[in-house]
């Protein structure tokens, strides 16, 4: 990148290349818009990468439900359960567990179980014409995927959840202890039973597909630029990006920058509660154990996603500040949770990695128009589900972006929700 400022006239100024950012920037350049993209790692380096690679239309139950509340503390003090919170994160997440309570109230889980079935329900075939400008529709499979229940009181709450899914438009079937042996011969032949989800669709290689986007947007014209954003402000006819090396200039300006964007917005007076939910993979690159789909171990709640790479297991959710070092036993006791569910699975030569998801008290994205400022808009904070919801968010913020007319969808979703 060439230091000074830069303006990149009539383009639309994207701060963000993960999964999020580059789908929109795609999206816009379907429509026939020039986009500038900025971030300070390589594009879809970061938790674009290291995700669980499935794209699950079927979450759509936010996490901090009633029951999962009354679990908390048990599932707190568990080392090898789903959910640890470090001491030292405590503090910070005060407030934002006050809201998650708040959140919780039947009547607003309603509400954002509707929000979040909007979207899943349009999430996958949105990915369409960004696969295909991508040439990279040999990095989807479409077989569906597993949820395994190894006990009968796992897979009874499970199927008490299926009326709920197929209210929403969510396609979901319960599938005996023989049909999942049928379809995935590698699970243990001692499970309950499960559900099955036809319509899911999996990644093969989720930094291969942030790469191929990339290449795209170049390919068209469009420029993906590394630089450290260090805070962004209005000007009298748009907006200027400050980064360490320079400043870029534009008429409108998106924040998609995750984690971090809270960071961003907060001096122009937005907030943006998110909490910072580390997620952990173990990559297996000789699994001894074939799947054809992905796999989510119920009672844990983690997936087995095959990959070009190996078998991936990721999940578990860790709230700590997000530069703190990682925990590798995070990412090593998958392997041991995930054995029971599929025996003979084997570590040799796993690779570990972490990665920061941004998460909102509420379950729900922030995507939308800033209310307070001109040619200002936003995605981020997409929790578990930015990949399945990449392509979704991209299609309904381009619109708005393009007509000035934010689709019924975003309501839900914007900011001043916070106020």
């Amino acid at each position: 990148m060439t230091d000074g400022d830069i303006s990149t006239g009539d383009n639309i100024l994207i701060v963000g290349a993960g999964i999020i950012g580059l789908s929109l920037g795609l999206r816009l350049q379907l429509a026939g818009r020039q986009v500038t993209i900025v971030d300070r790692d390589a594009p879809a380096s970061g938790t674009s990468y290291g995700n669980a690679g499935y794209l699950a239309e079927g979450n759509i139950f936010p996490p901090a439900s009633p029951d999962m509340l009354k679990k908390l503390p048990a599932l707190m003090f568990d080392r090898q359960g789903p959910l640890v919170v470090k001491p030292h994160y405590l503090p910070t997440l005060i407030g934002w567990g006050l809201k998650v309570l708040a959140s919780s109230r039947s009547s607003r889980q309603a509400e954002i179980i509707s929000a979040l079935s909007a979207l899943n329900r349009r999430a996958i075939n949105s990915y369409a014409p960004l696969l295909k400008a991508a040439e990279a529709e040999h990095l989807f499979s479409d077989r569906g995927s597993l949820v395994l229940c190894r006990t009968a009181h796992m897979l009874a709450q499970k199927r008490a959840s299926m009326s709920a899914l197929r209210a929403h438009g969510i396609s979901v079937e319960e599938l005996s202890r023989e049909d999942i042996l049928a379809l995935e011969p590698g699970v243990a032949p001692d499970i309950a039973g499960g559900l099955f989800y036809p319509n899911n669709v999996h990644c093969l290689n989720p930094g291969a597909l942030g790469q191929k986007f990339a290449d795209a947007i170049r390919r068209n014209g469009g420029d993906i630029r590394r630089a450290r954003v260090e805070h962004i402000e209005p000007t009298s006819d748009g907006w200027q990006v400050k980064t360490q090396t320079g400043t870029l200039s534009s008429g409108q300006l998106v924040v998609c920058a995750g984690w971090w964007s809270s960071d961003l917005l907060k001096p122009l007076g937005y907030k943006a509660p998110l909490a910072s939910e580390r997620g952990y993979h173990l990559m297996l690159p000789h699994p001894l154990v074939t799947l054809s789909r992905p796999v989510v171990m119920a009672e844990h709640y983690f997936a087995a996603t095959p990959m070009e790479e190996g078998l991936r297991l990721a999940g578990t959710a860790e709230f700590a500040n997000p530069d703190a070092p990682m925990d590798n036993r995070r990412s090593d006791i998958l392997h041991a949770l995930a054995r029971p569910y599929l025996p003979g699975l084997q570590n040799k030569d796993a690779a570990r990695w972490m990665g920061v998801r941004p998460s909102f008290p509420d379950a729900l994205p922030a995507i939308g128009v800033a209310h307070r400022h001109k040619g200002l808009f936003y995605s981020f904070g997409h929790q578990h589900v930015g990949l399945t919801q990449g392509a979704i968010s991209a299609e309904l913020l381009a619109s708005t972006i393009n007509t000035g007319t934010p689709p019924a969808e975003l309501t839900a979703m914007a900011l001043s929700r916070f106020d």
